[in-house]
């Protein structure tokens, strides 16, 4: 019988087996030294533990199993390493690029004017969400609040698109270190450049000649 420990990864506890504890040490290790100890980096790490978290919770449903090296192997794979990205982009050049997941439905908090839910759907469905929003408010004067009370019951219905994970599962994109990563750098690219542009707003200069 294999030894077990006791981890916590991402707030989760789990009973993990010796051989599958050694492996996915060295694998977070890996990320850990590849991401750096920056603030983009640490997030990074944290999305990807967030991640491996909720599929060990997935598999181990149900039943008391612990944490097997089958587990993390096949974890590494879906994920992927630092190491096998270059081959990933060679690959996608030469093959036109992986084919897109199933796209999940949530409430994009990120686009939302109320709850969300027409930004979601928008990514859902691939559709221009201004024309979405349009044809929402149509549709809502139409039937005399009936559109109304099917906003509201997708409101709560919906979950709200939390994680980095929810939010790339809402684009139908894959569910990897790669597009954890590329989609944090992208955020953070978003935020700079979005203060960049509120200093070189008239609001910004006013309030800065006060």
């Amino acid at each position: 019988m294999k030894r077990t420990f006791t981890i916590n990864i991402s707030g989760f506890v789990f009973h993990i087996e010796d051989d599958a504890y050694e492996v996915l040490q060295k694998y977070l290790i890996n990320l850990k030294n590849h991401f750096g100890n920056g603030d983009e980096g640490k997030e990074i790490v944290s999305d990807i533990e967030a991640r491996i978290a909720e599929i060990f919770t997935e598999k181990s449903s149900g039943d008391k199993n612990a944490v097997t090296l089958e587990w993390v192997n096949e974890v590494i794979e879906a994920m992927g390493t630092p190491e096998n990205f270059d081959n990933e982009e060679s690959d996608e050049s030469k093959f036109g690029g992986k084919a897109k997941q199933k796209r999940r439905l949530y409430r994009d908090p990120e686009q939302r004017v109320l709850g969300g839910v027409c930004s979601g759907l928008a990514a859902y469905f691939n559709i221009d969400l201004a024309i979405l929003r349009i044809v929402t408010v149509v549709i809502i004067l139409i039937t005399s609040g009936a559109g109304l009370l099917a906003y509201l019951i997708l409101w709560i219905a919906v979950p709200k698109a939390i994680n980095t994970t929810q939010r790339l599962e809402m684009r139908g994109q894959e569910v990897s270190v790669k597009n954890i990563e590329k989609f944090i750098k992208d955020e953070a690219e978003a935020v700079k450049e979005s203060y960049k542009n509120f200093r070189k707003s008239d609001i910004f200069s006013k309030g800065k000649n006060r």
